[in-house]
């Protein structure tokens, strides 16, 4: 590692919506930075005015290529002290970061940190969920095929599970997640230390009930799901079948049982079909 006196990168936390939550640290960290790069330019630039902060900004989001890590690199040799910011929170969470650190750490540069504000930290805080193990997966893939290939493969997850989420998409988003893990306990986050902050928990077909009712829903969301609490308490799905095929269809069946259980659907659906086999041949 460099000498203290010689150039660096910090990675400086900046507000997630409350620019009063900003650390005085952080302060001091951009007043000293030479250069100071961020994901856009526009939004860093009303902090920077806030707070009366002219250093140089440059961008680094992630269209940045070789070029620009080779400069910051270049100036943090030449002993630049080098701020990296996002728009709201922490840097290199759900951003491409981490790159410009790789190369650092392989040239034996300073890298440090500036703690402060981060959205998922907050809002699972907030959720009433377990929050002594999660898994945080950032933004879930826009295309609804590789949205449900991709929850398929953390449906088994014990742990609480945090992801992203555009307020367009919210709605189809968690029908998608009722479908792959079932009627989970979820809480959506929303306008987080804002005028208009928002937390809704419950189980997802109410959230999904709630949301349908508004006409406009606004902000970056952050989706908290409780984890997959069947393989620790398991459910006897054969003798909710028995039951409930009595009175409906086995496609009728699966969905209502998705509802108040966290079987999902297929679950359902695939445990029916066996069921119906086991009879069929009896």
């Amino acid at each position: 590692m460099k000498d203290n006196n010689e150039g660096r990168l910090t990675i400086i936390s900046l507000p997630i919506g409350n620019l009063k939550d900003i650390t005085i640290r952080a302060l001091e960290e951009l007043e000293s930075s030479d250069l100071i790069f961020c994901e856009d330019t526009r939004t860093t630039i009303k902090l920077l005015n806030h707070y009366n902060i002219k250093n140089k900004l440059m961008s680094y989001h992630e269209h940045s290529d070789v070029k620009t890590r080779k400069f910051i690199i270049d100036e943090i040799e030449n002993g630049k002290n080098v701020s990296l910011v996002s728009d709201a929170g922490t840097p290199l969470i759900s951003d491409p970061g981490y790159k410009l650190v790789k190369e650092l750490k392989k040239r034996n540069l300073r890298v440090t940190s500036c703690p402060g504000p981060s959205s998922p930290i907050a809002a699972i805080t907030l959720s009433g969920l377990p929050s002594d193990k999660f898994f945080f997966s950032g933004f879930l893939p826009v295309k609804v095929k590789a949205k449900k290939d991709y929850l398929e493969e953390l449906k088994n997850i014990k742990s609480t599970l945090i992801f992203f989420e555009s307020s367009n998409r919210i709605i189809k988003t968690l029908e998608t997640i009722l479908e792959i893990f079932g009627n989970r306990k979820i809480s959506i986050c929303r306008e987080l230390t804002k005028k208009f902050e928002e937390i809704i928990t419950s189980k997802i077909t109410e959230v999904i009930k709630e949301l349908s009712l508004r006409e406009n829903i606004k902000g970056e969301i952050i989706i908290i799901v409780e984890g997959n609490i069947n393989s620790d308490k398991p459910q006897n799905l054969e003798v909710i079948l028995e039951d409930t095929l009595k009175s409906m269809s086995l496609s009728d069946a699966a969905k209502e049982i998705s509802k108040y259980t966290n079987f999902s659907r297929k679950e359902v659906y695939n445990a029916a079909l066996k069921l119906k086999g086991k009879e069929d041949e009896s």
